[in-house]
């Protein structure tokens, strides 16, 4: 067991992150009604579920920042800009009713 371990890098943390930005970002999509939930298959709006995924997005990027490259860095903020921008959409709507 110990001769099977030898030689592989343990993961990063940065990988976990962008694992966990990926999860989010789809989850906030799905909560804001944009994209098809996929464990029933109809969409759903819970704006509360998208708050949290987006916060939770953007709480993640900010203590990764150092970490990344600018391109990525600058990539992963404009997705969050994104999120913000239809987050702020959907409220809108809503409130329109």
């Amino acid at each position: 067991m110990e001769e099977a371990s030898r030689g592989t890098t343990p993961g990063l943390i940065k990988d976990l992150g962008f694992y966990f930005l990926n999860l989010l970002s789809a989850k906030a999509w799905q909560y804001l009604g944009l994209m098809v939930h996929p464990e029933n298959g109809e969409i759903v709006v819970d704006i509360e579920e998208a708050r949290k995924a987006i916060d939770l997005y953007s709480i993640i990027l900010e203590s990764l920042r150092k970490d990344l490259e600018k391109e990525e860095l600058r990539q992963l903020e404009i997705h969050l800009s994104n999120l913000q921008l239809n987050f702020v959409e959907k409220m809108n709507e809503l409130a329109k009713g």
